[in-house]
């Protein structure tokens, strides 16, 4: 199915698209435009979770900028604006391979020396896991905000790999996994705000990807012992879209001499986009931690 598209000017510099290695064009988000930072004192990369976008992420973008930091995403291939089959990915790495492309994209603009920090939601949790293992010196801070850590003990039994590669080598984009909307956030608005949004996938996540998915949890979860660098990680005790336990295992099993980890009482899986205060003083908590380390 083909994706939606915003009209983007040609003027307008804040939004724009790259071409990928696959030569895909990937709708990128550049939130230090707005603010005219030509001086940043450190860049603050996005990755969005599954089936959403990275315009979800304005509201702690805005905040982040405020702290003269070049805020920018995009949305991953198969996701909003982008190019490629919905919510579909032959190989986990992709996601990673264009995250570290756009960074270094960014990073000719500006001086050599600046830090940079990921922030990542639910799979794009993931992502930036897989990132900074690929490149443990890469990042000054890892971000993750209900990030996807460990499968399911009931998604990765025996039979269940089994049945998912046959799904998924006959049938690849056949949907298998829906989740539940009313579960993102506690704000009803937006709850209604992402069922009303054409360019969040609704149509169900993949077999193949959710395929590539359990093995490169799989990964994560064998090597959370191999983690050395800095992160914040926060996730909701309420979460019914992704296992905060995956979250604990992380905090004790990496050997980070800086990692944090928080859990929010009453938090679902959009912790940045809960209700009044409680929202805010998660993306208080990640400006603080990041600002902190600059």
């Amino acid at each position: 199915m083909a994706q939606t598209k915003y009209e983007v000017s040609e003027e307008k510099t804040s939004e724009k698209w790259m071409t990928n290695a696959d030569n895909q064009s990937i709708f990128c988000r550049y939130w230090g435009d707005d603010a005219g930072i030509t001086k940043p004192s450190g860049l603050v990369f996005i990755a969005h979770g599954a089936a959403e976008h990275c315009l979800w992420y304005g509201e702690l973008a805005s905040q982040l900028i405020q702290k003269n930091l070049y805020v920018f995403a995009h949305d991953h291939i198969g996701h909003g604006q982008s190019e490629g089959a919905r919510v579909h990915i032959d190989d986990f790495d992709y996601y990673v391979r264009d995250v570290f492309q756009h960074i270094e994209d960014v990073q000719k603009k500006f001086d050599a020396d600046i830090p940079c920090f990921i922030i990542g939601h639910s799979m794009g949790g993931a992502i930036s896991i897989m990132a900074a293992m690929k490149r443990p010196t890469f990042f000054k801070g890892v971000v993750l905000i209900a990030p996807a850590i460990i499968p399911s003990p009931d998604a990765v039994s025996p039979l269940k790999i089994h049945v998912g590669r046959v799904v998924a080598r006959l049938c690849p984009q056949c949907p298998v996994v829906y989740l539940d909307q009313d579960k993102i956030s506690r704000d009803t608005a937006v709850v209604k705000k992402y069922s009303d949004d054409p360019l969040v996938h609704h149509g169900g996540l993949k077999a193949k990807w959710g395929l590539c998915m359990i093995n490169t949890l799989k990964y994560i979860e064998d090597h959370l012992t191999d983690i050395t660098w800095p992160f914040l990680n926060l996730h909701g005790e309420e979460d019914k879209i992704v296992d905060v336990q995956g979250s604990r295992e992380m905090d004790e099993k990496a050997q980070s001499k800086d990692k944090t980890l928080k859990i929010y009482p009453k938090h679902y899986h959009q912790l940045h986009n809960e209700p009044g205060s409680d929202g805010a003083k998660v993306r208080e908590d990640i400006i603080n931690w990041i600002t902190e380390r600059l």
